[in-house]
């Protein structure tokens, strides 16, 4: 104990963190230190009732009493209106679920009777002659349905084409990366991610999926590599922290991302859109926005970064697999700092040029969004064009998320919010990583080339056509 205080003490005896000026006299006794240092204890337990006493003794160590009581005074306003807009959201929820329930019992509660794929895209590089069909979440009713080569069939104009099948479940390397929403509604969601991560982990483990796993959050900002438990940036920027990759087989990290996630906070949220374009460029490509010289602004490198960010390290797993929550629209091209709340070092890079990295490097996006959220998923850029639907991520990368069974999603974010202890695992996000898949191939295609896929399992044949995108 006697360590800890002078450990303490040296840590408010450092510039901008003085004792002396708490108690304004140098003379005062050690009692009257004690006294000082219980008082914040005792404020870091009230404001983070959450953490471990370790975890609050920790934090102690880094703030003076006055950065205590200044977080308390910032955080606790906060809390309230977001207490208030989460349990809205809560309440908002329950009923759509209610709804949903009944709208789905006729339809297999959303999931297809026969073999299919929930999510896909088709791809096709003119210049190398590379095509590549990505299909998200097979099932048959409420099982994943693992493919492989001999049970997929491609053909263009009628002609089959040799492909290579490659499924998550079969020994691709994974890099699974959380995209969450911590504005002021998402308290809910928060807690149901954490509550139910190491099951999820556990499911994941259990299915062959060898990788890692991470978390990136969001507001209007993005990287903002700031705790909770920490003072507010100076520059009055909105904390975004973020966890970098661990092992998905190492308990003791996932463990570590569980208690980081347990620290966040369901913060405010100015506007209706949030920042998730730039989310997804930052944990794909440690990217947010432009350089004035118009390149793309990597974060690290002291080249314009945006204030109070740190880099996300590059992700380099055979596939990359995000999971977006989300309970709203995220900003289109024509948002910027002078008609949203979105600052002006975080706007993010155009759509279009973030769209061209996934497809290039065949990263898929999931997306859990509420059913009740329906925007467009076209975005034209047009001026007054103010919001796109999360959901866009998920059709344009063959995710899934798309609204197609009445309406609604089986990874529809109501389900989360309302899933407590097993939010992830109640959307099936461990059985529509089992079995994502690509199927690739080579050929020279035309834009009025018929190209079909088929899926034959268990004597059942599923036959799609998807146009394809161009890069």
């Amino acid at each position: 104990m006697k360590t800890w205080i002078f450990a303490v003490l040296v840590a408010l005896l450092a510039p901008g963190c003085s004792i002396l000026d708490a108690t304004e006299d140098a003379s005062d006794t050690v009692d009257d230190i004690n006294d000082l240092l219980d008082d914040g204890l005792a404020v870091l337990r009230d404001l983070f009732p959450d953490l471990s006493e370790d975890e609050i003794l920790s934090i102690s160590l880094e703030l003076s009493y006055d950065d205590i009581v200044a977080l308390r005074d910032e955080l606790e306003p906060i809390r309230e209106e977001a207490a208030r807009l989460s349990d809205a959201l809560f309440t908002s929820a329950s009923e759509v679920v209610e709804v949903r329930n009944e709208d789905l019992a006729a339809g297999n509660a959303g999931y297809p009777e026969t073999v299919s794929p929930i999510g896909a895209a088709a791809f096709y590089n003119d210049a190398t002659g590379e095509a590549s069909i990505v299909l998200s979440g097979i099932f048959r009713n409420e099982d994943a349905v693992a493919i492989t080569n001999d049970n997929v069939t491609v053909t263009v104009d009628g002609e089959v084409q040799e492909t290579t099948t490659t499924c998550l479940n079969a020994g691709e390397t994974v890099d699974i990366v959380f995209l969450l929403d911590i504005t002021g509604s998402m308290r809910n969601v928060i807690r149901s991610v954490q509550n139910s991560l190491l099951m999820f982990v556990d499911a994941i483990e259990g299915s062959g999926l060898q990788g890692t796993i991470s978390l990136v959050t969001f507001q209007d900002s993005v990287g903002v590599n700031v705790t909770f438990q920490q003072p507010a940036p100076a520059g009055g920027t909105e904390r975004s922290p973020f966890f970098a990759p661990v092992a998905i087989d190492n308990l003791g990290q996932v463990e570590a991302l569980r208690d980081f996630i347990n620290t966040l906070e369901a913060n405010m949220g100015a506007d209706a859109p949030e920042n998730l374009a730039g989310a997804i460029d930052f944990a794909r490509n440690n990217v947010i926005g432009y350089t004035s010289s118009g390149q793309p602004n990597v974060v690290g490198d002291h080249v314009e970064d945006p204030p109070d960010t740190a880099p996300f390290p590059g992700l380099a797993s055979d596939r990359q697999v995000f999971v977006a929550f989300t309970d709203i629209t995220f900003h289109s091209d024509s948002r910027d700092e002078d008609n949203s709340s979105l600052l002006a070092p975080f706007v993010p890079r155009d759509i279009d040029d973030i769209l061209a990295s996934l497809v290039q490097t065949g990263t898929v996006v999931n997306i859990s969004d509420p059913a009740r959220v329906d925007e467009t998923v076209a975005p034209t850029g047009a001026s007054d064009e103010v919001q796109v639907d999360a959901d866009y991520w998920a059709i344009r990368t063959g995710g899934v998320g798309e609204d197609v069974a009445s309406g609604y999603s089986i990874m529809d974010l109501e389900v989360v919010v309302v899933g407590g202890r097993t939010g992830l695992l109640d959307i099936t996000l461990d059985r529509i990583l089992q079995s994502t898949c690509h199927v690739d191939f080579n050929a020279s295609l035309n834009v009025d080339a018929q190209v079909e896929f088929t899926i034959t399992e268990s004597e059942e044949t599923f036959t799609g056509t998807l146009d394809f995108h161009w890069f």
